[in-house]
């Protein structure tokens, strides 16, 4: 009927051809998802319909000339330019909601259908085909007609009930077809958009949120998986015999005796519902939840979530190693997911394309690995995350590290588990080393429906002894000089980025790297291999790391010290959880010196005294052999006096999406990209640069070694320095700065009239 049309240039794919297989895919979602989801039977009508006319729009010559461009052939009739396809399909269903005669008239108009098919390829704004409103279009009789009759047989084969829609939506064509576009631009703003959103805001219907984005989700799973020809991704099925087996090749590939699970991964596997797990570092967490992810159904997603790029990646290889691939086409079962995944996994595989990507960050992967903004994103309608949220449905969430994040961050994490478990009955395993009890029970309340697990064995164990001491770093040297000639690998880490460049330079002729944030990416990947290779391969030499914060949760390091300036307890115990990670006999040494004044000042002023209280807790342990059940006791007595629920930044974030969201309907408009961290992370105004002495080598570059270069830098540094747009690719930027691979990036110092001392 319509296979004259095209649809796709790739092998001349016709309209028939693929409004089948998106017809075909969404049988799939509704296979899987009619009865779990809880939509009634007109919904899944809306849902066919959208899927079955949502590409009506390229049967305009509008579109069929764009193509037979593409393909160097001539054009049906001159004069049609490119319109999106999108607003012809979307303005026929919407006036087919307006005509009198509706044989579903009594029934509320499922204005989500429509909004699905309007932006299955377009981000949702105000300004929607504002630019096609003057356009010149046309659809042939005999080429509407022949879409009609392919309607008709769909509609007859899926919904028999149904036949009237069919006469109402030639009806509505009619009065469409001969309509300019600015009058269709018109209508579809007077008809569609602007009344429906303010009965949307005068009601406060966030429930509608849900609706529109389950249409829209339904829609462009089924176009994407029509489009790259393939099927709805497996289902993983797996269950504690792989994981036990997979634990065994592991520890016997380093040399151990796997012994079994201990009773709290055993009690992880066995316990439904909500969990929120106290374990100290290396106690097997990570087994745990996968325990307890085993025990979901079918078509339900994992999503392990944590704190860094770094450890998303590491993990990454871990499970896609553990799950492998589909058998069925060769798929892998595990996506990562953050904001260079894609760089990462070229790195991995110089074939790995857009689309592969682009499927892997909405979620569509059995098992997703991803950083905490990834699911702090679809609150905010960053992204796809219409997909994003579609696949949390009764998702298995495992957030790791919760200790990691900032009370804003917290806030909108703690938002994220009500708002999800409210709509989409996704369950949640939160782990955690160090907690104070107050935040456990927030969470445990949040969690609803939670069991408390903690792992009572190791939190017995001792595996360093604790030094405070008044001494500086500097003054600290001969102490790690005579570490460093014993063989030991030694840590330093030190609170802010200059610190550790400084720190870098004084120990010049020992073994050592220095390790920040400012580093570009291709350095960082660089130094986070070598640093574990030197822990492999010399293990009885002397090595130096000179660290920031970074190293709390990025590296898997077991060193024999480290002398560290003063931070929060749970930051120390985190950073003291890279000594005798592996507990062995010998303990090992954590020498904590006092912080500089920019830290309390600039960097831990949150909540105020906690540098201070931090110091006095840990003197008054000192040159102790500290337990796990130590340390959470500590925490307990540094932060008895802050409650989280009254700090100010925690309280912002619990009503941020509600603020930003519901105000004149943002809760269905899309927000940029260019907002993910703003969002989503507490003080993280930063900007991607390239230090300008690449400019040069990386001017003929493409753009993924370009991404390679790209370091994070404060906005107020580079707005105050101006860098240089790149001449290819306007969105890469050079900054004037010093640059090397063992330093990273230093900021050019200033003269005390304001000028920049090069010398």
């Amino acid at each position: 009927m319509i296979e004259h049309l095209l649809a796709k240039t790739k092998d001349r794919e016709s309209l028939g051809q693929h409004t089948s297989l998106v017809l075909d895919a969404w049988q799939s979602l509704y296979d899987r998802y009619a009865d779990v989801l809880g939509e009634n039977e007109d919904f899944w009508f809306d849902s066919f319909v959208a899927a079955l006319f949502h590409d009506f729009g390229k049967a305009s010559l509008n579109f069929q000339n764009m193509l037979l461009k593409a393909l160097g052939e001539p054009v049906m009739e001159k004069g049609f330019e490119p319109m999106r396809h999108e607003f012809l399909s979307g303005m026929l269903l919407a006036t087919h909601t307006a005509l009198p005669t509706r044989s579903r008239k009594d029934l509320q108009v499922n204005s989500a259908q429509l909004f699905a098919v309007f932006t299955h390829h377009k981000d949702f704004t105000h300004d929607l085909f504002s630019k096609d409103s003057d356009a010149l279009w046309k659809v042939r009789l005999s080429d509407a007609e022949a879409f009609f009759a392919f309607a008709r047989q769909r509609v007859q084969n899926r919904f028999p009930g149904q036949i009237a829609f069919l006469n109402e939506i030639e009806a509505a064509w009619a009065f469409v077809s001969d309509k300019p576009a600015s009058f269709l631009y018109a209508l579809k703003n007077r008809l569609v958009v602007e009344p429906i959103l303010r009965e949307l805001h005068d009601k406060r219907d966030y429930d509608y949120r849900r609706t529109y984005l389950l249409q829209k989700s339904l829609l462009v799973i089924a176009d994407w998986t029509a489009s790259g020809h393939r099927e709805l991704e497996q289902s993983l099925q797996y269950d504690i015999n792989l994981i036990r087996q997979k634990v065994a090749d592991r520890v016997a590939k380093a040399g151990g005796t796997f012994d079994g699970f201990r009773e709290f991964q055993t009690k992880s596997g066995q316990t439904r519902g909500n969990i929120l797990a106290i374990a100290p570092t290396g106690s097997g967490k990570t087994e745990a939840a996968l325990l307890w992810a085993s025990q979901r159904q079918g078509f339900e997603k994992i999503v392990y979530l944590l704190p860094t790029r770094v450890t998303a990646n590491a993990l990454y290889l871990r499970l896609n190693d553990c799950f492998g691939k589909a058998s069925s086409n060769q798929e892998e079962y595990t996506a990562v997911v953050h904001s260079s995944a894609k760089l990462f996994r070229l790195d991995l595989d110089e074939h790995y394309d857009n689309f592969n990507y682009l499927r892997e960050a909405a979620f569509f992967k059995a098992v997703t690995v991803a950083t905490v903004d990834q699911l702090l994103t679809q609150g905010f309608n960053l992204g796809w995350w219409e997909m994003k949220t579609f696949h949390l449905f009764r998702a298995r969430v495992i957030l790791d590290e919760i200790h990691a994040y900032a009370p804003y961050t917290l806030g909108l994490i703690v938002a994220s588990i009500r708002y999800l478990r409210q709509n989409f009955q996704t369950q949640f395993y939160v782990m955690t080393a160090t907690m104070p009890e107050k935040l456990q029970r927030l969470l445990a309340s949040e969690l609803g429906d939670v069991t408390v697990l903690r792992d009572k064995e190791l939190l017995e164990r001792k595996r360093n002894v604790f030094q405070v001491t008044d001494k500086s770093i500097d003054q600290l040297r001969p102490d790690i000089e005579r570490d460093l000639k014993e063989g030991k690998k030694v840590l330093i880490v030190v609170n802010t980025v200059d610190e550790a460049i400084r720190l870098y330079d004084q120990y010049n002729g020992f073994k050592r790297m220095c390790y920040h944030s400012r580093f570009i990416v291709k350095h960082r990947a660089e130094k986070e291999k070598a640093i574990l290779n030197n822990e492999k391969e010399k293990p009885d030499e002397g090595f130096l790391l000179i660290a920031t914060q970074v190293v709390e949760v990025s590296l898997d390091i077991d060193y024999q010290s480290i002398y560290t300036e003063n931070a929060p307890i749970d930051a120390i115990i985190q950073r003291a959880g890279r000594v005798n990670r592996k507990r062995g006999e010998v303990m090992g040494k954590v020498v904590v010196f006092p912080h500089s004044e920019k830290a309390e000042k600039h960097i831990y002023d949150s909540p105020v005294g906690i540098l201070g209280s931090t110091f006095n807790v840990l003197t008054e342990h000192q040159g102790e052999a500290l337990s796990e059940q130590d340390l959470l006791q500590m925490v307990e007595d540094v932060y008895k006096d802050w409650n989280v629920e009254d700090d100010e930044q925690y309280q912002r974030a619990l009503t941020k999406y509600e603020s930003l969201i519901r105000t004149h309907c943002n809760y269905l408009y899309d927000f940029s990209n260019d907002l993910e961290q703003a969002f989503t992370r507490e003080g993280l105004d930063t900007v991607n640069v390239i230090p300008d002495c690449y400019q040069s080598d990386l001017s003929g570059a493409s753009i993924l070694e370009k991404s390679k270069h790209e370091v994070a830098v404060r906005i107020h540094r580079v707005k105050a320095n101006k860098p240089k747009l790149d001449s290819k690719h306007s969105w890469f930027q050079y900054f004037d700065c010093d640059y090397d691979f063992e330093h990273g990036l230093r900021f050019k110092k200033k003269d005390s009239a304001g000028f920049t001392n090069f010398f």
